[in-house]
């Protein structure tokens, strides 16, 4: 799971201007050769910094966590400073099951270095371990945004929602407080996970109006038009005069390229919400669509 975090720039890029031995550890770790890098450092009275830092990452890919942990340890004794040394301490922590120490260790990298995708995923994996999902689940969001095709952040988001919402279960929520915190994590950005919060709420209560709101307004964005509409269209059945629904059905159909649909369901809405200001907003956001879809 972890294999895909770890950066593959672990060398500094000015070494691929460097001349390098051919025995020498350097090369055996681009080379993958991990045994090798072992015997050379290990045979070495003091090995310096980045050796250890090497040493410790072919341990870990290896599978010897102890050692690897030992080797970053002994790294750090030397430049106790090192990011890349404490970056690499925390993963051997997780991967024994030392969640503590890992969590502790990767704040730090973090507090220094707040951009380092590597080490925030490392704490996102820490937290989900030990089921911190209203923690970790914003991380994984905001992992998933930056790349559509990250299977494992999806992953881990989907499961995520799970753990959180069935504790919230346990903690005898009711439905309408977890349809209100969907929402509280749409506003602030994470849609998806609001999105797959909703889906989960209908699994559990099928007629659930906030819930079905919340899937018809978001499902567009996430390949589940058929289910939004069919969501949408249900509360409309039940409540003509439902505005929220009867606008989020004309966005969606506006956002498949439907703007005839769109039109009549806005018009729908005005007829019986005529001072309210989001029609005459969607109008504006229709008339700009079908002025976009006129140029050739």
């Amino acid at each position: 799971m972890l294999q895909g975090l770890l950066s593959g720039a672990i060398l500094a890029g000015n070494m691929a201007t460097v001349a390098l031995p051919i025995d020498s550890v350097e090369v055996y770790y681009l080379t993958h050769d991990y045994a090798a890098v072992v015997r050379l450092v290990e045979a070495k009275e003091s090995p310096p910094m980045h050796d250890q830092l090497l040493l410790g990452w072919s341990y870990y890919r290896l599978g010897q966590m102890e050692r690897a942990k030992a080797a970053f340890e002994n790294g750090l004794q030397i430049a106790p400073a090192s990011l890349e040394l404490l970056n690499g301490l925390a993963f051997a922590q997780y991967r024994l099951g030392q969640a503590t120490a890992a969590e502790t260790s990767f704040r730090a990298v973090l507090v220094r270095s707040p951009e380092r995708v590597e080490s925030q995923r490392g704490l996102a994996f820490v937290l989900f371990t030990t089921q911190r999902f209203e923690e970790c689940l914003p991380m994984f969001d905001a992992f998933w945004r930056q790349d559509g095709s990250d299977k494992e952040a999806e992953y881990h988001l989907v499961k995520s929602v799970d753990g959180l919402l069935s504790s919230w279960q346990q903690q005898k929520k009711t439905l309408a407080q977890m349809v209100e915190q969907a929402w509280q994590y749409e506003a602030a950005g994470n849609r998806r996970s609001a999105f797959e919060m909703f889906q989960w709420i209908v699994q559990v209560e099928p007629f659930h109006p906030g819930a079905r709101l919340g899937l018809g307004t978001l499902g567009p964005s996430f390949g589940h038009e058929a289910e939004a509409r069919a969501a949408l269209e249900s509360l409309l059945r039940e409540n003509s005069k439902d505005g929220d629904a009867r606008l989020a059905l004309s966005r969606l159909h506006l956002q498949a390229g439907r703007s005839k649909e769109a039109e009549k369901e806005l018009k729908r809405f005005l007829d019986a919400h005529p001072k309210d200001p989001r029609g005459e907003a969607l109008r504006d956001e229709i008339a700009a669509r079908r002025t976009g879809e006129a140029v050739p």
